[in-house]
């Protein structure tokens, strides 16, 4: 399975920006996407070749590309993945929030959230509070209906639990931090092998 890689644009200083890039994975390329938030500027569209042998590095075909760039014109339903518990919800997980709905907003897309926690809701004390978290910040970005599905008890198996997610309702597009793959609470590798759509990882 490939590795993950860093873009690097020639004519940005990215050092004195803060502007979050945004990596798709995307069978074997990292894709960087313009979302359009009021805190972030434009990003260009970059492809990179993975791969685990660096001797060569094959370009991607007329079809492949194609392939990648009709993803961003045709999805029409998002998932939003949480994994972490804080009630308020993590720097990463609103930033991922902040993100799916602006996409959503651009693209005229339905939300689906999926909380996944290892523990039962009833070991959850402050899951209400979490909930209205999660309604406030996208009611922030212009969305006050979404789709919210709870997968509690089954936290140790998140990276299946999106996968599944995913495939059942047919979605074009996951968006995630890589908060989530930091922590361990996602393998990023296992994930982009097994989903059907593509999956933006937002840096921190």
């Amino acid at each position: 399975m490939s590795s993950f890689g860093f873009w690097k644009s020639s004519s940005t200083n990215c050092s004195s920006l803060s502007v979050p890039l945004i990596l798709m994975a995307f069978a074997h390329y990292l894709v960087t996407v313009p979302v359009h938030t009021s805190k972030h500027a434009k990003l260009e569209i970059s492809l990179t070749y993975l791969q685990s042998d660096t001797k060569a590095v094959p370009q991607p075909q007329d079809s492949e590309v194609s392939l990648v760039a009709d993803a961003f014109t045709h999805f029409k339903h998002l998932l939003l993945p949480i994994t972490d518990r804080n009630p308020y919800l993590s720097e990463g997980t609103r930033q991922a929030a902040a993100t799916t709905a602006a996409l959503a907003k651009n693209y005229g897309a339905d939300i689906t959230v999926v909380v996944i926690d290892e523990k039962q809701k009833e070991e959850l004390p402050e899951h209400g509070t979490q909930l209205s978290s999660i309604r406030w910040h996208f009611s922030q970005g212009g969305f006050k209906e979404f789709k919210l599905l709870e997968r509690l008890g089954e936290g140790s198996k998140a990276t299946a639990i999106i996968a599944e997610v995913a495939d059942d309702l047919n979605l074009d597009l996951v968006v995630m931090s890589m908060e989530a793959i930091r922590s361990k609470h996602v393998d990023a590798n296992l994930l982009v092998e097994f989903i059907p759509c593509p999956v933006l990882f937002l840096p921190l």
